[in-house]
């Protein structure tokens, strides 16, 4: 995972994308979330579907497994929301 992040944030950063934070969910599935820097951003970024097909081929290039390509949740979260809401804390924002 760790391998794809540069890949990804390269990949999308004309629109907006500037840092990716992932964890394995409970049922241990990918969660990958897209950073913006504004919530505008985050709005052009979620109406693009996520960049679902970029992100998943970041993914496979970066030689995660198939089955766990194949099951990663994608979302994007911009930082203005997280310090409007979440006083700036990403773990309170992800929670």
């Amino acid at each position: 995972m760790s391998a794809a992040v540069p890949r990804i944030v390269s990949s999308l950063a004309a629109h907006g994308v500037r840092n990716v934070l992932w964890f394995l969910a409970y049922d241990g599935h990918p969660l990958i979330w897209l950073v913006t820097d504004t919530d505008e951003e985050r709005g052009s970024v979620a109406e693009h579907g996520f960049f679902r097909a970029e992100v998943l081929s970041a993914l496979t290039d970066s030689g995660l497994a198939p089955e766990l390509v194949h099951h990663t949740g994608i979302t994007v979260q911009s930082q203005e929301s997280v310090d409007r809401d979440w006083d700036g804390n990403w773990r309170h924002a992800m929670q």
